[in-house]
């Protein structure tokens, strides 16, 4: 289970990466979108790191 939320949170954060900054000039949510997407980003990394 763990392992599967972690690579959806990093296929999701890498998508919401990419998707900002091609369109980070047209609308302010862009860069929210960026934010969120570094976030899931390390949520992954945090879940793969060994506890």
């Amino acid at each position: 289970m763990g392992f599967i939320v972690m690579v959806s949170a990093a296929i999701i954060g890498i998508l919401l990466l990419v998707a900002g900054i091609k369109n980070i000039k047209k609308n302010w949510l862009w860069l929210l979108a960026i934010i969120v997407g570094v976030s899931f980003i390390g949520f992954a990394i945090f879940l793969g790191l060994p506890h």
